[in-house]
């Protein structure tokens, strides 16, 4: 008998479930400025030239596309490497992750796409954000 979780649709790159290319465009169309407008976010471009900032955008579709098994390739940085030294908190982390939920309402990502958007977003925290020494008691 055929595992009902066996089917073409689930067997689908995140990719082709969220749309393509142009799904993914729109979603880095969407959340940019809702980081470029964040008031605890935007010091992270804030003296970058909108060309600059749109380099990054594309780099972020390919990046996106590429990990999520399309077509892409993605030859932009490491994301350990672009954030050493930024000193990137906990907190901004989690104003980060509204917004990315915030663009998935935006844009109507299912339920179950979603969660692997967050779930790949979360496997990089680590590599992103700086690991802060624990406070003296």
């Amino acid at each position: 008998m055929m595992d009902p979780e066996d089917t073409a649709a689930v067997r689908e790159t995140l990719y082709k479930r969220l749309g393509g290319y142009d799904a993914l465009a729109a979603f880095v169309a969407d959340l940019m400025p809702r980081l470029y407008g964040d008031p605890a976010l935007w010091v992270y471009w804030k003296g970058k030239s909108v060309d600059s900032r749109r380099r990054g955008e594309q780099l972020l579709v390919d990046f996106l596309c590429a990990a999520f098994g399309g077509p892409a390739f993605y030859a932009g940085p490491d994301m350990k490497g672009s954030h050493r030294g930024l000193g990137i908190t906990d907190a901004e982390w989690d104003i980060l992750l509204a917004h990315i939920n915030a663009s998935c309402d935006a844009l109507g990502v299912a339920a179950r796409e979603r969660a692997e958007v967050l779930e790949a977003t979360n496997s990089l925290k680590w590599d992103i954000v700086e690991a802060r020494p624990a406070a003296a008691e």
